[in-house]
């Protein structure tokens, strides 16, 4: 590990308070990890087998603790308000901090699209309706969410992922025992690779370590704690997740996996998955748009305003276009934003430590 320099404490646009504690940085690393991809693992490893599933959630989980503590290391030696962009132009120049923001901007962008098309859906299997007009309705409260700003989402984030948590381990009780052992044996080469994107991005919470770091300054020790825990807390939720869910329903798994479970099991279990869903997803949405706003006022210099603006409307805007195709989307952001962030952050954390 690097070693922390002894820096003034500096909060992040003076939103957090000092007594943050370990826990608080957890919660927002789970709140921004844990979303619409967590529904589609279910549907990616019935595709390809749930053997080799699992074995995609935990190397690729292995892979992104990596990349999280590479992040920390380089917000820890880094005594500036920046997020991955701004790391990038530091240390690498402005080419690469120009390419990471186009990379970082499409990425942002749909998973925020992601997260408005899995809304609806959840959103429609609860209450009934058109899941189009759902979508719209979560778009407006979640962007007044965004615009609200960062104290509020911290209470957010810790009071939803402490219900979210509570959710997926009482729903993995309850289908674990009705679990088929025949599942573990099947195995389509075909779907081998369609696991892997989808995973990436179930797993990406890299946006979430600056905003983590501003909680702990100067507390190198619990940051890289709460990086450690934040970052195995998804990964072990997945892979329960990923057992009970394709253990029961199998090859019959829906793309939005709280979809085809409320229709296996009835009105109250689709009420508590479908509640989940919107939960988690609503969590994601927030906690990436905030960081995309952050992204855009600390490390481009945009005014507040402009920056609540795009990142409120351009997925949107995408939305009425047309754009909505769960799984594909989330196969394509997850291999593209994952492999150029891996390679950028590596470099980065080469330099950091030769200085």
């Amino acid at each position: 590990m690097l070693q922390n320099k002894q820096t003034p404490v500096i909060f992040h646009r003076g939103t957090y308070k000092p007594a943050a504690t370990v826990a608080d940085a957890v919660f927002m690393i789970t709140g921004m990890t844990i979303g619409a991809g967590i529904l589609a693992i279910p549907y990616a490893v019935s595709q390809v087998g749930l053997t080799v599933g699992i074995l995609y959630i935990v190397i690729l989980g292995a892979l992104m603790l990596f990349l999280n503590l590479m992040i920390g290391e380089i917000a820890i030696n880094t005594n500036e308000q920046l997020q991955l962009t701004g790391f990038a132009g530091k240390y690498l120049g402005k080419t690469a901090k120009y390419f990471l923001t186009l990379i970082f901007l499409i990425s942002a962008f749909g998973s925020l699209l992601v997260y408005l098309i899995g809304e609806g859906s959840a959103l429609s299997a609860i209450f009934g309706g058109s899941p189009v007009l759902w979508s719209i309705f979560f778009w407006s409260v979640g962007s007044f969410i965004i615009w609200s700003g960062l104290k509020r989402i911290k209470t957010i984030d810790k009071v939803l992922g402490v219900i979210i948590m509570t959710i997926i381990l009482g729903l993995c009780l309850f289908l674990l025992p009705r679990f088929d052992a025949s599942q573990l044996l099947y195995f389509n080469g075909g779907k081998l690779l369609l696991p892997l994107g989808v995973v990436l991005f179930a797993l990406n919470g890299t946006s979430a370590i600056a905003e983590a770091h501003a909680l702990l300054p100067n507390r190198a020790r619990d940051f890289r704690k709460a990086l450690i825990i934040g970052t195995l807390i998804p990964v072990t939720l997945y892979i329960l997740f990923a057992l009970s869910v394709v253990g029961f329903t199998g090859q019959n798994t829906t793309e939005i996996a709280t979809v085809g479970l409320g229709r296996a099991l009835g009105p109250f279990v689709s009420f508590i998955a479908n509640l989940f869903a919107v939960l988690a997803m609503c969590t994601g949405f927030i906690g990436l748009g905030t960081a995309l706003r952050e992204t855009l006022v600390w490390d481009h210099k945009l005014n507040d305003w402009s920056a609540v603006f795009l990142v409120i409307s351009v997925p949107l805007i995408l939305f009425l276009l047309g754009f909505r195709n769960f799984i594909i989307i989330l196969d394509v952001l997850g291999t593209v934003a994952i492999a150029s962030e891996t390679v950028l952050m590596a470099a980065i954390y080469y330099k950091v430590k030769n200085r």
